[in-house]
């Protein structure tokens, strides 16, 4: 398999040290990487333009995606992601700090995103109220404009992601699904199916084998990453082995990133986490009724 990059979690203090050594040919950039629920009216963008951490760029997880997938914010195609991150004006070389406003939320997916497509010093800011509450600085000024770049992904990390197909084959096959880990990151409502899906005609339920981690159980109370012994003691009680394979997945494979981020910080990635990129809004239209399971 399997996919050993890691979402790196860095903090505020840490951050602002990065920043005094940014240089040419190594520059730190702050990615804002905001997005809210279809039912959430909060909008990232005008959120942007009124405040953003010291020359931040915003990546539009709306924008930069498949456009020919009927799925919400799929994975690019490598050239619109190379055409994306030169409109941005990123360079290869840069040390990327992506955050999101809640804290974390949509900052893992988009911080995973750019490790996909292999950009190297990927950081993920834990977290962006944790910067405020310190009162570092902010910019309020207007979104000036960016020099653009010729940006060129070498790599795409194909076994970072799986399809239906992929996630199919191993949750259909007992066998096959019994050599992995499968975390849903979903409400534990929703993964037993006793609640409904936001999105309407939706079932709700999960895939045969896979085990409930809501993504709020590994934050605490202000949306920031659990301290390890606390991120440990929850795969403890879940029995999940710190070597074994995980696909994590969620509602449409925003969420599930959080749950990576965690096993990352954690260490309970040694064989690998991978997301299944469509997730349950995939799943749950594709899959046959009978791989459709209510209950635990």
């Amino acid at each position: 398999m399997s996919n050993k990059r890691t979402i790196q979690l860095i903090t505020p203090l840490a951050f602002r040290g990065m920043l005094s050594s940014s240089r040419l040919g190594a520059r730190v950039v702050p990615i804002d990487g905001s997005w809210y629920m279809p039912n959430n009216p909060r909008d990232p963008v005008s959120e942007f333009k009124k405040e953003r951490l010291p020359n931040a760029r915003f990546f539009d997880l709306d924008g930069v995606k498949d456009n020919e997938s009927s799925f919400p914010h799929m994975l690019p195609p490598v050239e619109q992601f190379n055409k994306s991150m030169g409109e941005l004006g990123i360079e290869k070389s840069d040390r990327l700090v992506v955050y999101d406003r809640v804290g974390n939320f949509s900052a893992p997916r988009v911080a995973w995103t750019l490790q996909m497509f292999g950009h190297d010093n990927v950081y993920l800011l834990n977290n962006f109220p944790l910067y405020q509450k310190y009162s570092y600085p902010l910019e309020t000024s207007h979104v000036g404009s960016v020099e653009p770049t010729t940006y060129e992904s070498t790599q795409f990390d194909s076994d970072g992601v799986l399809s239906f197909e992929q996630v199919l084959d191993i949750v259909s096959d007992e066998s096959k699904r019994s050599g992995y880990t499968i975390l849903d990151a979903r409400s534990r409502g929703r993964f037993t199916g006793e609640d409904p899906e936001p999105r309407p005609g939706l079932p709700s339920g999960h895939a045969p084998g896979a085990k409930s981690l809501p993504f709020s159980r590994v934050l605490d109370s202000d949306n920031l990453f659990l301290p390890k012994d606390q991120l440990v003691s929850i795969f403890k009680e879940l029995e999940i082995p710190e070597d074994k394979p995980v696909i994590v997945m969620c509602g449409t494979g925003v969420t599930a990133c959080i749950l990576k981020a965690a096993l990352d910080s954690a260490g309970y990635n040694k064989g690998g986490v991978q997301v299944y990129d469509g997730s349950w809004t995939e799943y749950a239209q594709r899959a046959p009724e009978e791989l459709i399971v209510k209950g635990d």
